[in-house]
C-alpha cells in the first residue's frame, strides 16, 4: 500500500445516554499522514441499528473513490448502535480497523446489552466477528480489530497516520469535529 494514501476517520458526537434521538457521526478524510482533505456528516440513532449502513453511505460522497482505508473509533457509536466492519468491508472492498485504546471487558458490555436491547444476541454477535488483536505504535499499545488486511499490514497503515500518540491522525480530527459539534469547542482525547 502507498504511503499517501487516503483514509476515512470515523467518530461519533457526544450524545446523552440512554435518550431517544439522533447523533451526528464524523468522516474525516486524511491523505497520509495528515492533510485533512473533507469532512462528511452523518446522523445516525441512539442506541439504533444504522451506523454500518451509515459509514458504507459515506462512500457514495465525492471522497468516496479516493478511500484506501476506514479507521473507525471502537464498534460503537451513538450508545450500543453496532457497527460491522465485517459488512463495510463486504461493501466496500476497503480494509476497515476499528481502533481502541482500552481492552473492553465483553463480560460487562454483555450484561448491559441483556439489559437494554430485546435483540442483543445479535448486537453482541457483531461485536464478536472479528477478533481484538493488541498492537504498539509509537510505544503505545492499542487494540484493534482489522478486516481486509493482515496485522502487519494494518499495523504499518497505523504507523502511518499516527504522528503523535497511540491514535491515527484521522480519528483524532474525526474526533475534534464531533467534540466540537457539540460543545462548540474541541475537547477530551479519542
Amino acid at each position: 500500500m502507498k504511503k499517501s494514501i487516503r483514509a476515512l476517520g470515523v467518530d461519533d458526537s457526544v450524545f446523552i445516554p440512554h435518550t431517544r434521538g439522533m447523533v451526528k457521526i464524523v468522516g474525516a478524510v486524511v491523505r497520509a499522514p495528515a492533510y485533512l482533505e473533507g469532512v462528511i456528516l452523518k446522523d445516525i440513532e441512539i442506541d439504533g441499528a444504522d451506523a454500518t449502513d451509515k459509514i458504507i453511505s459515506m462512500f457514495s460522497t465525492r471522497f468516496g473513490k479516493q478511500i484506501r482505508v476506514v479507521f473507525t473509533q471502537g464498534l460503537t457509536f451513538g450508545g450500543f448502535n453496532v457497527v460491522s466492519i465485517k459488512k463495510i468491508y463486504e461493501k466496500t472492498g476497503i480494509p476497515v480497523i476499528a481502533v481502541v485504546r482500552k481492552k473492553p471487558d465483553m463480560g460487562k458490555i454483555e450484561n448491559a446489552l441483556k439489559n437494554h436491547f430485546d435483540d442483543w444476541e445479535k448486537r453482541f454477535e457483531i461485536l464478536k466477528e472479528v477478533p481484538l488483536k493488541e498492537v504498539h505504535i509509537n510505544g503505545h499499545r492499542i487494540y484493534v480489530h482489522i478486516v481486509g488486511m493482515k496485522i502487519g499490514d494494518a499495523t504499518a497503515v497505523l504507523s502511518n497516520f499516527t504522528l503523535r500518540g497511540a491514535m491515527p491522525e484521522p480519528l483524532r480530527y474525526a474526533h475534534i469535529i464531533a467534540s466540537a459539534l457539540h460543545f462548540g469547542v474541541s475537547r477530551g482525547k479519542p
